[in-house]
């Protein structure tokens, strides 16, 4: 085998040298190269979030007080059922009912806690009740109820009109059906708010 002379040699040299060259270039220094500029990214990435992380962490003392005098403090307790659970809660919304009722001389005929409903970030606690009054009883009764704390909401009401004939007297008064709810903050710290009848 003769090799090339002359200016087709000398290509064929430059190519036999420049090969190997380029294909170390590729596939040894090039790999290695994107490797160190990735992981120096990854390490310049990772120093930012340690010193963003230490920010946190020095600020963890301040931000924890400030939770716990939102827990000591909280704005909504007032417009809120309080209890530590469902049962206290509801039992709570039934005093105030049977408090209110009584102050605006309705006569409760029955009354039932309804099961708890998730309402966003809080639980509604219903009782329905079955009311006995007159009109003007029976609308300052619905009247205390939306505008006293904690807020209470009427979520149906149904009322029919009762006569009732004793001795030629036709007396009328009003049967209600009354579901009502309120709010409660659920989990181990709702104990917020005070029922105020």
């Amino acid at each position: 085998m003769t090799l090339p002379v002359g200016i087709r040699g000398r290509l064929v040299a430059l190519a036999l040298v420049l090969i190997p060259v380029v294909l170390l270039v590729r596939f040894a220094i090039w790999p290695v190269a994107e490797s160190l500029v990735s992981k120096t990214e990854d390490l310049a990435i990772t120093r930012s979030e340690i010193t963003r992380y230490q920010r946190l962490l020095n600020q963890a003392p301040s931000l924890q007080a400030a939770v716990s005098e939102m827990e000591r403090t909280n704005p909504l307790s007032p417009y809120l059922l309080s209890g530590t659970n469902k049962a206290l809660a509801a039992a709570g919304l039934q005093k105030h009912l049977q408090d209110a009722a009584n102050q605006h001389g309705v006569t409760i005929l029955s009354l039932r806690v309804k099961n708890p409903v998730v309402d966003g970030p809080f639980e509604r606690i219903s009782v329905e009740a079955r009311l006995r009054s007159d009109n003007k009883e029976l609308r300052d009764l619905l009247y205390f109820i939306e505008t006293t704390r904690p807020y209470l909401f009427v979520e149906h009401l149904s009322v029919n009109v009762r006569r009732t004939r004793r001795r030629d007297v036709t007396q009328t008064g009003l049967d209600a059906r009354v579901i009502l709810y309120g709010l409660r903050a659920p989990g181990p710290r709702s104990a917020i708010g005070v029922i105020n009848g």
